[in-house]
């Protein structure tokens, strides 16, 4: 595993560490990462987590890094280090009450695309549940990017209370609810984050309609809040489908890759 300063990040290391876990260390903190690089292609997508299970592997964790032999396109794989040593499943790379992760993963990512010189409207932002929450609010951070979510997470409060509570209690320890999301929605919803960033990413928002918890609680509350304060959704393509036995479980693996390979090929019309 190769460790260097956000500030040395050069092409050389990147190389060196294809196919390897890296940790760049940023303003005194490690992040996890994996970059699989393939020279005959010019798009790169950016995979993050959902849900995990520490009790079968512990962190850092690079979900579907093992779908890399099935791609053409180069991809970075995050770990959410929201989780490490919290005895959280889900994180939606909410950092610390001082520091919001999500910020340094766009940064670094970033700065790692620059080093490639892979043009923005090439960068693709993917992940299913919670991984979606964290890839549109990627993408809103990141100019000319692309994010492709299934069944995401819009308001991370409107999740389970059990599992929302206990992430409360370990990033925001002594803080009530009321307080914690009104101080830190830019973190927990979708539509105040795009508010702060003045913008609205292209989204392919893909939903399976018979995941009833989804629908109540994350797409229809989030179509709701775009229209009450006005935010463009114009860049917004939501597709549903109809899986009542997968319920909130993502697109198999096959169609994933079917679906991602043809928003970067631009052979998908809506």
């Amino acid at each position: 595993m190769i460790n260097i300063n956000f500030e040395n990040l050069d092409f050389n290391t990147l190389l060196n560490s294809n196919n390897k876990s890296l940790i760049i260390t940023k303003d005194n903190e490690e992040f996890y990462f994996k970059i699989h690089l393939k020279n005959t292609d010019d798009n790169i997508v950016v995979f993050s987590n959902g849900a995990v299970d520490p009790e079968k592997k512990e962190p850092p964790i690079f979900m579907r890094e093992s779908w890399v032999n099935d791609m053409d396109y180069s991809a970075i794989f995050i770990d959410d280090k929201t989780i490490h040593n919290k005895n959280l499943k889900i994180g939606w790379g909410i950092g610390t009450k001082e520091r919001h992760y999500l910020k340094d993963y766009s940064e670094i990512i970033k700065k790692i695309v620059h080093i490639l010189d892979i043009e923005n409207r090439n960068i693709f932002y993917y992940g299913s549940s919670a991984g979606g929450f964290m890839s549109i609010a990627l993408a809103t951070m990141h100019s000319e990017t692309t994010a492709i979510v299934n069944n995401p997470q819009t308001y991370v409060y409107n999740y389970y209370k059990t599992t929302v509570d206990a992430l409360y209690e370990a990033i925001f320890p002594g803080m009530i609810k009321n307080d914690i999301q009104k101080e830190f929605s830019a973190r927990l919803s979708i539509t105040s984050l795009f508010r702060v960033c003045r913008r609205t990413p292209k989204i392919y928002y893909i939903q399976n309609r018979l995941s009833k918890f989804d629908m109540d609680k994350h797409l229809n509350p989030f179509i709701k809040m775009l229209d009450k304060y006005g935010i463009d959704s114009t860049p917004i393509n939501f597709i549903l489908y109809n899986d009542k036995s997968a319920g909130h479980n993502p697109l198999s693996k096959e169609k994933t890759l079917e679906f991602i390979e043809l928003v970067i090929r631009k052979s998908i019309s809506i």
